[in-house]
């Protein structure tokens, strides 16, 4: 079953397109929001949820009443040293995770179809396929988010949608240019979680993300920002 593509998905994919082939130099302006709205037809939700995550990846800035700028493009490449994130910010999203994903994988466990493990499975092949950090971080947000799909919740999808462009954040901010070289360990993880919850193992699937939770605020105690 193919996920379906939101307008702020659109819009992310094509300014990033641009950032990453100079269409603006570093420290020029992008289009407003109000451009890119009439452009694409979008609310101004859709548009700010697109810009949210290229500030996360710290392609752009934003500053009030002047507008977004390219901070970086692939000619300047180069990782950053810290993230956007405080030690606080990743404790609320763990909260966020365990309040819906794990009650989700409950219910994907005891009530998912057929098509929602093949949903799961395939942004794994995803995140196992990725060879850039964008599409590293579409295919782990798509597993997390079709483990929310399948608890087959319409309450608990709706929070996941309009909590996206922070969500998105924090998954790129834990290992978008592949930190610390977590790719393959993180992999290999959640290709232990889709094992447990093709058998429906809710419990061991549950304690292998609970392990990832503490492995990763040790892993990036060093790299948080100050509250």
């Amino acid at each position: 079953m193919e996920s379906v593509k939101l307008i702020s998905d659109e819009i992310y994919d094509n300014l990033h397109e641009a950032i990453m082939h100079g269409k603006w130099a570093v420290g020029e302006k992008i289009p407003s929001e109000n451009q890119i709205c009439s452009e694409y037809h979008a609310s101004r939700i859709s548009v700010r949820a697109a810009i949210h995550k290229l500030q996360a990846q710290g392609l752009i800035v934003t500053r009030p009443g002047k507008g977004s700028f390219v901070l970086r493009n692939r000619d300047e490449g180069g990782d950053l040293e810290g993230i956007d994130l405080s030690a606080n910010d990743y404790l609320y999203m763990i909260q966020m995770r365990r309040a819906l994903e794990f009650t989700g994988i409950e219910l994907l466990c005891s009530d998912g179809t057929e098509s929602d493990f093949e949903r799961i499975e395939a942004a794994y092949r995803d995140m196992e396929a990725a060879l850039s950090a964008k599409d590293y971080v579409d295919a782990d947000f798509q597993f997390h988010y079709s483990i929310i799909l399948g608890s087959h919740n319409p309450i608990f999808v709706r929070i996941y949608d309009l909590c996206r462009d922070i969500l998105y954040k924090y998954f790129y901010e834990m290992s978008g240019d592949n930190r610390d070289d977590n790719w393959d360990n993180a992999k290999r993880n959640h290709k232990a979680i889709l094992e447990a919850i093709k058998k429906r193992d809710s419990e061991a699937a549950i304690s292998i993300i609970e392990g990832t939770f503490e492995f990763n605020y040790k892993r990036l105690a060093k790299y948080f920002k100050k509250d």
